[in-house]
């Protein structure tokens, strides 16, 4: 079938267009909820995280925190799991970054003026005009910041996405209507290259994150990719102990995926 990922200005309609397309295609929906209740069994500690920073502005010291680098591997490989399941809204989350490439997927963007998107907090949010437009600029900012620090890319970058909507300009059932179309004309896009290829990046990023997870390992510099025929672990390593550990895990994950184990031991 097919795969939507959403993503959105605040309060630009994201929430209520991918609903929408969802009950309409028998999708599954999946934005922030969705995410903490599947995430839950993997404990406390990652839905507390999740609860503070998600899609948030990174500090310097987060981005060396072994938490937050956990908590982004997390993340990223459960949108990669859920690709797999395919039928699915994914909603923000550097989705659309994360499922680049694939033929099956359709990335849109959704935009809204801003004065149309304070009246929209006002009412939702029950705020004065002047707050409503201090949290969009604060949203906006922070999500353009967890983009360009997680994935090195431009939130704004409209080359980055297969549709662009202003939501002053269409009303959410008109692009609902858009999307399901364009959803069912990509419903047989899926090869068995871009299956092999979804599925080589999904087990790259359950090894990340158990890897990046773990408090007994440290590996700062850790990277972790497909490239189309193997698996990489590539980064610094300063324990032997550390080494052992992310053997096991590579033995336990990569399900007969070849893998190439670049890790650099340095005392």
């Amino acid at each position: 079938m097919a795969i939507l990922t959403i993503s959105r200005e605040y309060r630009s309609g994201g929430q209520e267009i991918g609903t929408a397309v969802a009950q309409r295609m028998r999708y599954d929906y999946v934005g922030k909820e969705r995410i903490l209740a599947d995430l839950r069994a993997q404990g406390e500690r990652w839905i507390a995280l999740l609860n503070e920073i998600d899609e948030g502005r990174p500090t310097l010291w987060d981005r060396f925190d072994w938490e937050y680098r956990g908590l982004m591997a997390l993340v990223d490989s459960y949108i990669d799991e859920r690709a797999m399941d395919d039928r699915v809204v994914l909603v923000g989350r550097g989705a659309n970054f994360l499922l680049e490439g694939m033929p099956h997927v359709l990335r849109v963007r959704l935009t809204a003026p801003i004065d149309q998107r304070v009246d929209r907090v006002m009412r939702k949010d029950g705020v004065d005009r002047k707050t409503a437009a201090r949290l969009i600029e604060k949203m906006d900012n922070d999500r353009a910041a967890f983009i360009r620090a997680n994935f090195h890319r431009d939130w704004y970058d409209v080359a980055a996405y297969d549709m662009v909507f202003n939501t002053a300009v269409q009303t959410f059932e008109e692009i609902t209507d858009v999307l399901c179309r364009s959803l069912q004309e990509k419903a047989g896009a899926l090869t068995l290259g871009a299956w092999e290829e979804l599925r080589g990046r999904m087990l790259a990023a359950r090894i990340k994150a158990h890897i990046a997870t773990n408090p007994r390992i440290r590996i700062p510099t850790l990277k972790v990719f497909f490239d189309g025929r193997a698996i990489h672990l590539q980064g610094s390593v300063r324990r032997m102990a550390d080494l052992e550990a992310v053997g096991e895990i590579v033995t336990v994950s990569a399900q007969g995926t070849p893998v190439r184990n670049e890790l650099r031991y340095r005392v």
